[in-house]
C-alpha cells in the first residue's frame, strides 16, 4: 500500500510543480502583454507626432508661399519706384 501512497505523493508534487510553472508562464505572458501595450501606445504617439509634423510642414509651406508673395510685391513696388 505504501508504494501507492508514494506514487500519489509524487503525482501531487508533480501537479504542484506544473501549476507553479503555469503560474510563471501566465506571469510572463502578462508581462509580455504589458510590453506590447506599451509598444502600441508608443506607436500611437509616433503616429500623432507624425500628424503634427505634417501639419507643421503644411503651415511652413503656406508661410513660405506668403513670403514669396510678399517678396514679389516688394519687387513690384521697387520696380515702380524706379520708374
Amino acid at each position: 500500500m505504501e508504494p501507492q501512497n508514494d506514487q500519489v505523493l509524487n503525482n501531487q508534487e508533480s501537479i504542484l510543480a506544473n501549476q507553479e510553472a503555469i503560474l510563471n508562464n501566465q506571469a510572463s505572458i502578462l508581462k509580455n502583454q504589458q510590453t506590447l501595450d506599451s509598444i502600441l501606445a508608443n506607436q500611437q504617439t509616433i503616429i500623432s507626432n507624425q500628424d503634427n509634423i505634417l501639419g507643421n510642414q503644411q503651415e511652413i509651406l503656406k508661410n513660405q508661399q506668403t513670403l514669396d508673395a510678399i517678396l514679389a510685391n516688394q519687387e513690384t513696388i521697387l520696380s515702380l519706384l524706379k520708374k
